[in-house]
């Protein structure tokens, strides 16, 4: 079980992948994110929904937080300098 500050922290990280998220992602670009229960699928971006990005598709239930690479390059949207 998580503690507190624990929770806050990923809450924190959380917040800061979708800003970063929502600064660099463009319509059309491609994604790898981790779903549950830990597998890793490819989408392209469509659009936002709030904080979660909604696929082609359709599915608005991925998370910048979950995003590993972006049109194949790795990338990680917690990191303060804005993922790239």
């Amino acid at each position: 079980m998580l503690t507190e500050e624990q929770k806050e922290e990923r809450r924190r990280l959380a917040r800061l992948a979708a800003e970063n998220a929502q600064r660099v992602l463009k319509h059309g670009d491609r994604l790898r994110v981790t779903k549950c229960p830990g597998t890793k699928r490819w989408i392209t971006f469509e659009c936002w929904s709030g904080q979660w990005m909604v696929s082609k598709s359709g599915i608005d239930d991925y998370h910048p937080i979950n995003v590993d690479r972006l049109n194949g390059a790795p990338v990680d949207f917690t990191q303060e300098r804005g993922g790239e």
